[in-house]
């Protein structure tokens, strides 16, 4: 299963914590397709803590997609 959630209009730090309260409810093998304005570089150590995986990809300027997964 995978959900997404847009942040790139809330102001910081809004989408640190939206994402993070978001990833708390991946169960394993799921997971959360984000669009952000730029990369979240404090994020990922949060994500890696908590032993999420993340793939980022830059569309453009102020389009940044991140796929962050739960393993199974």
């Amino acid at each position: 299963m995978s959900t997404s959630l847009d942040v790139r209009d809330l102001p910081a730090p809004e989408p640190m914590l939206r994402i993070l309260e978001a990833v708390t409810f991946l169960h394993p093998g799921e997971s959360l397709r984000v669009i952000h304005n730029r990369i979240p570089y404090p994020l990922y150590p949060r994500l890696q803590e908590r032993g999420l995986l993340v793939e980022t990809q830059q569309r453009n300027d102020d389009e940044i997609h991140l796929v962050i997964r739960r393993p199974a």
